[in-house]
């Protein structure tokens, strides 16, 4: 079981930004998705998942301090939303829709601000915790955290802090 200790102080709720292409044993960027420090049309991988159902959401976020997000989730639904970071403390929030009608709002926190790695903690509409990790550098962040970036394997045996 994975916990998430640096998680528990964040407030409920993120989503950035998904990527219908990307694999299942590791986070890959479309051809045209590339980090653009400091530019509008940064583009980073995104991982979230949703509640403790096992499935998790790919794709990414465009933008830098504020901008959209979309992708895939493994059950064959599209999500999309935008997120917007805050002050210099490099805490952010997000919004998610789903065509599914699932929707759910984030509170993120930057891991390392000039990669844009953050992580982040969310509510979905349907009361669940949902997680999400987001960043140039997040597929790194995942193996030094917790020894893999296989989104199945992750999302099937996480637990919400605190359980």
């Amino acid at each position: 079981m994975f916990s998430l200790h640096v998680l528990s102080a964040i407030a409920s709720a993120i989503a950035i930004a998904l990527v219908a292409s990307t694999a299942l044993a590791g986070l890959k960027l479309p051809a045209n998705c590339a980090p653009n420090r400091g530019n509008l049309s940064n583009c980073v991988p995104i991982l979230a998942c949703l509640g403790d159902s096992g499935i998790f959401f790919t794709g990414r976020a465009i933008g830098w301090g504020k901008g959209t997000h979309a992708g895939q989730t493994s059950a064959n639904f599209g999500c999309h939303g935008q997120w917007r970071a805050q002050g210099s403390f490099g805490f952010g929030e997000a919004t998610l829709e789903c065509d599914n009608g699932l929707t759910g709002k984030a509170f993120f926190t930057y891991q390392h601000p000039e990669t844009g790695t953050a992580s982040g903690i969310g509510r979905l509409s349907t009361g669940e915790i949902f997680h999400v990790w987001s960043g140039n550098n997040v597929d790194q962040f995942l193996i030094n955290k917790y020894g893999e970036v296989d989104a199945g394997a992750l999302c099937q045996n996480f637990t919400a802090p605190g359980t």
